[in-house]
Protein backbone atom coordinates (compact mmCIF):
# COMPACT_ATOMS: atom_id res chain seq x y z
CA UNK A 1 0.00 0.00 0.00
CA UNK A 2 1.42 3.48 -1.35
CA UNK A 3 1.07 6.33 1.49
CA UNK A 4 -0.81 8.23 -1.26
CA UNK A 5 -3.26 5.35 -0.58
CA UNK A 6 -3.12 5.59 3.00
CA UNK A 7 -3.68 9.58 2.50
CA UNK A 8 -6.74 8.66 1.14
CA UNK A 9 -8.07 6.95 3.40
CA UNK A 10 -7.19 9.72 6.06
CA UNK A 11 -9.55 12.07 4.05
CA UNK A 12 -12.51 9.48 4.70
CA UNK A 13 -11.41 9.83 8.19
CA UNK A 14 -11.42 13.52 8.60
CA UNK A 15 -14.84 13.12 6.58
CA UNK A 16 -16.53 10.97 8.85
CA UNK A 17 -15.44 13.04 11.75
CA UNK A 18 -16.33 15.97 10.58
CA UNK A 19 -19.81 14.91 9.98
CA UNK A 20 -19.84 13.25 13.51
CA UNK A 21 -18.65 16.95 14.92
CA UNK A 22 -21.24 18.59 12.88
CA UNK A 23 -23.79 16.68 13.95
CA UNK A 24 -23.22 17.09 17.43
CA UNK A 25 -23.29 20.98 16.96
CA UNK A 26 -26.16 20.80 15.25
CA UNK A 27 -28.06 18.87 18.33
CA UNK A 28 -26.25 21.59 20.43
CA UNK A 29 -27.45 24.35 18.28
CA UNK A 30 -31.53 22.82 18.51
CA UNK A 31 -31.55 22.46 22.08
CA UNK A 32 -30.47 18.65 22.47
CA UNK A 33 -27.38 17.55 24.36
CA UNK A 34 -24.33 16.82 22.01
CA UNK A 35 -23.02 13.48 20.40
CA UNK A 36 -20.12 12.76 22.73
CA UNK A 37 -18.40 14.90 25.74
CA UNK A 38 -16.30 17.00 23.74
CA UNK A 39 -16.93 20.29 21.90
CA UNK A 40 -18.18 19.49 18.24
CA UNK A 41 -16.61 22.87 17.29
CA UNK A 42 -12.49 22.03 18.77
CA UNK A 43 -13.11 18.76 17.05
CA UNK A 44 -13.97 20.16 14.06
CA UNK A 45 -11.29 22.68 14.01
CA UNK A 46 -8.71 19.85 14.78
CA UNK A 47 -10.50 17.24 11.75
CA UNK A 48 -9.78 20.63 9.73
CA UNK A 49 -6.22 20.98 10.60
CA UNK A 50 -5.52 17.27 10.13
CA UNK A 51 -7.35 17.75 6.61
CA UNK A 52 -4.99 20.18 5.60
CA UNK A 53 -1.82 18.47 6.25
CA UNK A 54 -3.61 15.64 4.22
CA UNK A 55 -4.33 18.03 1.22
CA UNK A 56 -0.94 19.27 1.76
CA UNK A 57 0.44 15.62 1.71
CA UNK A 58 -1.26 14.46 -1.57
CA UNK A 59 -0.86 17.59 -3.58
CA UNK A 60 3.27 16.83 -2.80
CA UNK A 61 4.48 18.82 0.38
CA UNK A 62 5.69 15.63 1.95
CA UNK A 63 7.83 16.89 4.91
CA UNK A 64 5.05 19.13 5.73
CA UNK A 65 3.31 15.96 6.25
CA UNK A 66 5.95 13.98 7.46
CA UNK A 67 6.85 16.13 10.43
CA UNK A 68 2.81 17.18 11.48
CA UNK A 69 1.62 14.18 11.21
CA UNK A 70 3.10 12.36 14.00
CA UNK A 71 2.28 14.93 16.46
CA UNK A 72 -1.30 14.32 14.95
CA UNK A 73 -1.40 11.11 15.81
CA UNK A 74 -0.32 11.47 18.85
CA UNK A 75 -2.85 13.81 19.86
CA UNK A 76 -5.62 11.92 18.27
CA UNK A 77 -4.70 8.95 20.20
CA UNK A 78 -5.00 10.95 23.46
CA UNK A 79 -7.83 12.82 23.38
CA UNK A 80 -9.72 11.27 20.86
CA UNK A 81 -9.46 7.32 21.83
CA UNK A 82 -7.73 7.23 25.42
CA UNK A 83 -10.33 9.75 26.71
CA UNK A 84 -12.99 8.32 25.42
CA UNK A 85 -12.06 4.91 26.60
CA UNK A 86 -11.10 6.11 29.80
CA UNK A 87 -14.44 7.35 29.87
CA UNK A 88 -16.59 4.59 29.35
CA UNK A 89 -13.84 2.65 31.90
CA UNK A 90 -14.26 4.63 34.57
CA UNK A 91 -17.60 5.65 33.85
CA UNK A 92 -17.36 8.74 34.98
CA UNK A 93 -18.48 10.34 31.55
CA UNK A 94 -20.59 8.12 29.73
CA UNK A 95 -23.50 9.85 31.27
CA UNK A 96 -21.80 12.69 29.02
CA UNK A 97 -22.67 10.94 25.74
CA UNK A 98 -25.87 11.03 23.73
CA UNK A 99 -26.37 6.65 24.05
CA UNK A 100 -23.77 3.68 23.56
CA UNK A 101 -24.12 4.61 19.84
CA UNK A 102 -23.07 7.61 19.74
CA UNK A 103 -19.69 6.36 22.36
CA UNK A 104 -19.10 3.37 19.62
CA UNK A 105 -19.27 5.72 16.93
CA UNK A 106 -16.82 7.67 18.39
CA UNK A 107 -14.39 5.39 19.54
CA UNK A 108 -14.50 3.35 15.70
CA UNK A 109 -14.37 6.72 13.99
CA UNK A 110 -10.77 7.32 16.07
CA UNK A 111 -9.53 3.76 16.33
CA UNK A 112 -10.19 3.67 12.17
CA UNK A 113 -7.92 7.06 12.42
CA UNK A 114 -5.07 6.64 15.32
CA UNK A 115 -4.86 3.44 12.95
CA UNK A 116 -4.71 4.63 9.39
CA UNK A 117 -2.90 7.68 10.41
CA UNK A 118 0.11 5.60 12.35
CA UNK A 119 0.29 3.41 8.99
CA UNK A 120 0.83 7.26 7.19
CA UNK A 121 3.27 8.26 9.34
CA UNK A 122 5.18 5.07 9.22
CA UNK A 123 5.02 5.15 5.50
CA UNK A 124 6.44 8.86 5.04
CA UNK A 125 9.35 8.22 7.35
CA UNK A 126 9.77 5.15 5.13
CA UNK A 127 10.31 7.14 1.95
Amino acid sequence: MTLKTIQKFEIVWVILGFLFNSISYWLILIGHSGLANTNPIAGNVFMTICGIVVILGLKGFNKVYKYLMPFLTLALAYAGWFLHISAYITDAKVLDYASFESWLAVILINTYGVVIMTLGCWLAFRE
